[in-house]
């Protein structure tokens, strides 16, 4: 077969073979539906997910949890929003020649107060969730205390390369660098 042939067969297949992937993309994604969130999460949602098996919660503890976990959502969405505003006016004073040094330390104050009303909701929220727990299931909520600081303390994002466990390290981060985000940078928005 001569060259120019097999070329053209070559790029009619991989053209077939995109049409082809397209199309099961395409008919996959009909299929697929977004969650009722008024059923409580579906079952492969994250921590909630996982905090309700290890609690052995019942249809009606999942049901009050699920109001806990929209209100808190909705309380985090605000004070992460402040946090990211509060970070642009201050990174935003970088701008003026020189840096206006009261509105930086006011500023800063009020990023260190916004930090702590989210680890005071954080910590209320948790409280709430021990309030919905049976006397049986106090003994679960005691073993899940020490998994929260794991659970809801890692990276929100996917590792970058090069970034994650070290190699035939513990599993922690790598010395001198801390879990999470440093902290003179906010959330992401």
């Amino acid at each position: 077969m001569e060259r120019t042939k097999l070329l053209t067969l070559f790029v009619i297949g991989l053209f077939l073979l995109n049409l082809f992937t397209l199309g099961f993309v395409l008919l996959k994604s009909d299929s697929v539906r977004l969650p009722d969130r008024s059923q409580g999460p579906p079952e492969g949602e994250g921590p909630a997910r996982l905090i309700m098996q290890r609690l052995h919660f019942d249809e009606q503890q999942k049901q009050q949890y699920q109001v806990l976990i929209d209100e808190h959502q909705k309380q985090t969405r605000l004070l992460n929003e402040k946090t990211a505003r509060l970070y642009r006016n201050y990174y935003g004073l970088l701008a003026e020649t020189p840096p206006d040094s009261v509105q930086a330390n006011a500023l800063s104050q009020q990023i260190a107060d916004n930090q702590r009303a989210i680890a005071e909701l954080n910590f209320a929220h948790f409280k709430e969730l021990k309030a919905l727990c049976r006397p049986d299931q106090q003994a679960y909520f005691t073993q899940l205390v020490d998994e929260l600081a794991r659970l809801f303390g890692r990276r929100q994002h996917p590792p970058r390369r090069g970034e994650g466990p070290p190699a035939g390290g513990m599993g922690g981060p790598p010395e001198g660098r801390p879990d999470g985000p440093p902290e003179n940078f906010g959330p992401r928005p």
